[in-house]
């Protein structure tokens, strides 16, 4: 093995340049990882060359259009502006500033609890700064964001501040017994929340990007406020809002990101997770990262703040910082590019909160002597900042939550098919599946990545053998329990058997004893892989697609699949016509049941960006009809055995278009079978295949 991808997937990435050779993969634990790393290197290097080639004012508007463009696609469109209905709750007199409570709608229902720090002293029009948080579980009562928006106010620059969602006084998944989260705030309700995003073609930065663009509207709504003069800051996940959003809206005149700013190929070598609304889907594979995003605000004013002992890799903010440097002395405008750093780890110490309201006073004009925090009083209590009496505007204004509207959503992209009714209707059906197929899965070619090795553990049981199956489960082709009641009753059918271990299952699990994570590693790399515009599901379906072929010389084969497997089962079958069978073994029922209920434990590697505006299970079922299909035991969103009657209607489609084509005893659907009745059931359907 010499090298990463094969004459054709390079071919394929032909757009990006990837071309490369490495060293030859030592051990299956580290396949995964040294693949996406060099994915990135690749990519990255590409990346960077383009960025470097622009230099006219021209290239870079070109730059900036694409950015615009490609961020609308990847958070999904913003809604229709609906009236903000601010109320003012009242205000809190803070010796120099006054500080006022405020709820305005920035969707119709959907309230948003926000602070505006005013300067109390003030001649004409007052520059303003909308400030976004970080992931604090208080939101914009955070100490250090109090502390930085009553600098600003004090500096004669006004700051709005507002709760993300899921977090202060905007929690999304409320438990009615305790009217707080369910879940961990911040975090805790961003991975929930961001998740689903993808399942309906978003991404959770649509909500605090569009919270952004209203808390601007709301400031020019204001006449006290110069429109002319309005600036954009965050800190940490506030500062990756910062980093995206600056260049998106035109409004923003100077922007101060904080120990955010490093690069998303950076982040993945030092092993950084990342929330979902930092995990854009394809943006590496569009060619745009870090410099990109803050390339397109140029020649703006910009501060790039950064902790030296920060989690966010330092040396990557200063790569970043130099690429943008380069950007901005191309544009006539070197001075307006400033980059501070602290001897600190994560967070908005005393010393980037003083930068920051120093670099605003001199990007607004503010005339007279800055203030220091020295000078300044102790923030106000938290409690003199609480906008809703109860808490959280989902307990006192009754406001919708993300989730709500992730539902909605879906129920408006979930396509309408009409049954078909005849072979060449059905074929028409099936070649729309298998087109949307390709289309969210990613999967591409039926040829193997250099790079990428797929273990397998074939099982002959002579020359008399019936047919040859292909296994692929999600605990490995070696877990004792797939041996024993899957391939078991295979060999026991006549039918020699190929264990499979597609990237990232059984011995190819990531497994690297040197990197101590708090994750899972599917999870880390189902991230890595939305970023690339790969989903780890649609790579681990090229993997059987491209193996199964190379290892037989029949014809036709079937395909077995427990877990998550049964997923990948489902999807090669409605792909590939060789594909004369499937098993699918407690593989989920639906996507739909995912964004339906939080507590949904499915994998994150297994969400399809997009999928349910394009397909559902029951549809990956249906377009494997004449085609003999046995499901066994299809599980909830939570891991749990779907009881008979509500498999019967979640798979009634499926059994539909069966019916239509005369071959509904095809298929066959079982529920709350116990190990020794599977093995019985897989070991009399593989049997009948010889019949």
């Amino acid at each position: 093995m010499t090298g990463q991808f094969t004459r054709r997937e390079l071919a394929a990435l032909a757009a990006v340049g990837c071309s490369s050779p490495i060293r030859a993969q030592p051990r299956f634990g580290d396949m995964l990882w040294d693949y996406v790393r060099e994915y990135l290197r690749v990519l990255d290097d590409q990346r960077a060359g383009r960025l470097a080639s622009a230099v006219s004012k021209a290239d870079f508007a070109t730059l900036r259009a694409r950015v615009r463009s490609e961020l609308t696609r990847m958070w999904g469109p913003f809604p229709a502006r609906s009236p903000l209905t601010p109320r003012q709750l009242g205000s809190v007199d803070a010796d120099d500033h006054w500080i006022e409570r405020l709820v305005f709608e920035s969707r119709p229902g959907f309230h948003v609890t926000a602070n505006l720090y005013r300067p109390r002293r003030a001649s004409g029009r007052i520059p303003a700064v909308i400030f976004s948080c970080g992931h604090a579980a208080d939101g914009k009562a955070a100490a250090s964001y109090r502390q930085f928006c009553a600098l600003l106010a004090r500096n004669g620059v006004a700051a709005l501040t507002w709760d993300p969602v899921g977090q202060g006084e905007r929690h999304q998944l409320i438990d009615p017994e305790t009217g707080t989260s369910s879940f961990r705030p911040g975090t805790g309700e961003h991975r929930v929340l961001g998740d689903r995003c993808y399942l309906v073609g978003g991404n959770l930065m649509n909500f605090r990007a569009w919270d952004a663009a209203r808390a601007l509207d709301y400031l020019e709504s204001r006449p006290e406020f110069d429109a002319d003069r309005l600036g954009l800051a965050g800190q940490s996940g506030g500062g990756m809002v910062t980093l995206q959003f600056a260049c998106f809206d035109d409004r923003v005149r100077a922007a101060f990101a904080s120990c955010a700013v490093a690069s998303f190929r950076a982040k993945t070598e030092a092993l950084l997770i990342a929330d979902p609304e930092q995990v854009l889907y394809g943006t590496l594979r569009a060619g745009i990262d870090h410099p990109e995003l803050l390339a397109a605000f140029a020649p703006k004013p910009l501060l790039i703040g950064a902790a030296i002992r920060d989690y966010v890799p330092i040396e990557a903010t200063r790569r970043t910082h130099a690429e943008l440097r380069d950007v901005y002395s191309k544009l006539g405008e070197p001075g307006n590019l400033s980059l501070v750093e602290t001897d600190d780890t994560h967070g908005l110490n005393r010393e980037l909160r003083e930068a920051g309201a120093a670099f605003f006073r001199r990007a607004f004009g503010v005339p007279g002597r800055a203030v220091g925090e020295a000078e300044a009083g102790t923030p106000r209590p938290v409690a003199e900042l609480q906008c809703s009496p109860a808490g959280q505007v989902g307990v006192s204004f009754g406001s919708r939550s993300v989730l709500d509207m992730l539902r909605e959503k879906a129920d408006e992209i979930a396509p309408v098919r009409r049954l078909p009714r005849s072979a060449s209707e059905f074929e028409v059906y099936r070649s729309e599946v298998a087109g949307k197929i390709r289309d969210v899965t990613r999967v591409g070619a039926f040829k193997a990545e250099y790079g990428i090795e797929v273990p397998s553990r074939f099982l002959d049981v002579g020359i008399y053998a019936k047919g040859t199956v292909f296994l692929v489960a999600d605990q490995g082709k070696d877990h004792p329990l797939v041996q024993r009641y899957v391939i078991d009753s295979i060999l026991a059918a006549g039918h020699s058997v190929y264990g499979l271990d597609p990237r990232g299952w059984g011995v190819t699990a990531p497994s690297m004893p040197g990197a101590e994570v708090s994750y899972e590693w599917d999870d880390f790399f189902a991230y890595r892989s939305i970023e690339l515009g790969r989903p780890l599901l649609g790579q681990r379906l090229k993997d059987l697609l491209s193996t199964a072929p190379r290892l037989t010389r029949r014809r036709n084969w079937c395909v077995v699949g427990v877990g998550v497997g049964g997923l990948v089962a489902a999807h090669a079958a409605a792909l590939d016509p060789r594909v004369t069978g499937v098993i699918s073994i407690q593989a989920l029922a639906s996507f739909r049941s995912v964004l339906d209920n939080p507590r949904a434990t499915h994998p994150v590697s297994s969400f399809l960006p997009g999928v349910l505006g394009a397909y559902e299970v029951r549809d990956l079922y249906a377009s494997i009809a004449p085609r003999p299909l046995l499901i066994v035991n299809p599980q909830d969103a939570t891991g749990g055995p779907l009881e008979r009657q509500a498999a019967d209607r979640e798979f009634a489609w499926a059994e539909s278009v069966y019916e239509a084509l005369d071959a509904r005893a095809a298929l066959q659907l079982e529920c709350g079978v116990g190990r020794a009745g599977v093995r019985d059931l897989i070991k009399e359907w593989i049997a009948s295949l010889g019949d």
